[in-house]
């Protein structure tokens, strides 16, 4: 039997079994249900039943290659969240690792290859595949760094420009249309991520709600709220204000007591930036410039860090640089709402408390939902050097639609499982998060954004809570360094 009627009958059987369900699918009907009124009883109801085809195979149009047992070889940071983004060992019965698996394997048997990995120096911010890059070697088909070093090989000339990936179709919904539309530059798209990758999706900001003290304070869960819309900041801040709790009687908040919510320097003050609508570097028509100071986000600092300087919220300290102690202190009953990278949800699944997601709150009525991608992603660069651009990208293609028919939906399943049940609702609302991802160049790539890149998380740190003198006293450097950047990219695209 051939590789390609191999592929479409495994695919039929998973189908079957639900296993390439989406999302939003709608459930069977269970064989309890009673028949609909009018239904025709006996055999005549059998021969309604259409007969069952074969669903489409969603790789039909690519084709199919054989690479002689080619080695795709990918260097990836040295952390576990980042690894298990992209390999996956064995099944080991952990959905997500399986649905991993089972795309890296389709993958390489339908084009007889080996897919292996490297492991960088460090879990985070690091070059490593630069040196052979610039010597020339094709070491690695494919590197998959922290975000922000992406736009490093960017900036140097290191990375393929992926409008060249002949079997890349960036117009296609599991690549990610805010990515590609921000990271454009002069000459080129140089990094790139879609469901190729459930970290982008793990790493939106989201905003988590504890269904028990909602419950006590007789309060509605906010999820027809922001079905409709008016689910807002100002909505949020007055409930954070409005249900702190000071359990202990001591005039103040502190452990023992309930938070309004909880936040890192990295996750709140960041997404409330991006919630007025703001962003670094605007990058229309190849019109790169400061969107940092301006009405929405101005009304957004004022009303977000009178908010977040209050004794209702609870910060990590500065002397953490991870994200963890949010959830813990949420895990623990400490806040009524804590915001989070979606992909901490998962630690929370033992939780004594029941807890619901839902999308950081809209800056008016007038706005969407906005969700920042933290910088700390897996993006996905292609060096200068890769010696079959057309291979590298048909893999990239088929790991990227295999991506959204069986991994993406697993990770859903498993980011909305609590200790007791799957919360549906709540599925609804990583629809939101997912479909208004932010990916802003200048937040990512720190030669464009300079020193306005890290924005209200620098000034959340800082202590100073003058805005205005923040923008001024930076602008000329900035503005100095966008320049030059913009005419590096320019003159290596005319070049």
């Amino acid at each position: 039997m051939n590789k390609k009627r191999s592929l479409t009958l495994l695919l039929a059987v998973w189908m079957l079994t639900g296993s390439l369900a989406s999302c939003g699918e709608a459930p069977a009907v269970s064989s309890d249900d009673p028949a609909p009124s009018g239904e025709i009883a006996g055999s005549a109801a059998e021969e309604a039943v259409p007969e069952e085809t074969e669903p489409a195979d969603p790789l039909a149009h690519l084709p199919v290659q054989d690479y002689e047992g080619y080695d795709f070889h990918f260097l990836i940071r040295n952390f576990p969240d980042w690894i298990d983004d992209m390999v996956a060992e064995e099944m080991t019965g952990e959905v997500v690792n399986d649905a991993v698996f089972r795309r890296n394997t389709e993958t390489a048997e339908r084009y007889n290859i080996t897919i292996s990995h490297e492991l960088s120096s460090n879990s985070n911010y690091e070059t490593d595949a630069k040196a052979s890059i610039l010597a020339g070697d094709d070491t690695y088909d494919l590197v998959v760094p922290h975000g922000r070093c992406a736009h490093v090989y960017a900036n140097e000339g290191l990375a393929l420009d992926w409008n060249q990936l002949e079997h890349v179709d960036l117009t296609q919904s599991y690549w990610d249309a805010d990515a590609v539309r921000s990271f454009t530059l002069p000459g080129g798209l140089f990094a790139m991520t879609g469901d190729i990758s459930y970290q982008s999706v793990g790493a939106c900001n989201a905003m988590l709600f504890n269904k028990n003290y909602f419950d006590e304070y007789q309060l509605e869960y906010p999820y027809e709220t922001v079905k409709e819309g008016a689910w807002t900041f100002d909505m949020f801040a007055s409930m954070v204000e409005g249900y702190s709790r000071d359990l202990d009687g001591d005039g103040k908040l502190g452990d023992g007591d309930i938070y309004g919510y909880g936040t890192f320097h990295w996750v709140g003050p960041v997404q409330a930036f991006y919630s007025s609508g703001s962003r670094v570097v605007d990058n229309t028509d190849s019109n790169y410039t400061f969107n940092v100071y301006n009405e929405r986000s101005i009304s957004m600092f004022e009303r977000y860090f009178a908010m977040y300087d209050s004794e209702n919220v609870w910060k990590v300290p500065l002397t953490e640089q991870q994200n963890g102690a949010t959830a813990q202190m949420f895990r623990k009953g400490g806040m009524l709402f804590a915001d989070l990278n979606v992909t901490e949800v998962l630690a929370l699944r033992d939780m004594d408390h029941e807890f619901g997601i839902l999308p950081w709150p809209k800056y008016d009525e007038s706005r969407e939902y906005l969700s920042n991608v933290d910088a700390g992603v897996n993006l996905f660069v292609v060096p200068i050097t890769n010696s079959d651009p057309a291979r590298t990208s048909l893999i990239l293609e088929t790991l990227c639609i295999l991506g959204r028919e069986y991994v993406i939906p697993s990770y859903y399943d498993v980011a909305l499982k609590t200790r007791d049940s799957r919360d549906e609702e709540s599925a609804a609302m990583l629809d939101i998060i997912a479909a208004n991802r932010v990916f802003d160049l200048g937040y990512y790539n720190e030669s464009f954004g300079g020193s306005y890149a890290s924005h209200f998380a620098e000034i959340a740190t800082s202590g100073s809570r003058e805005f205005a003198s923040w923008y001024q006293q930076k602008e000329k450097a900035a503005a100095k360094l966008l320049d030059k950047i913009i005419k590096t990219y320019e003159e290596r695209a005319n070049g």
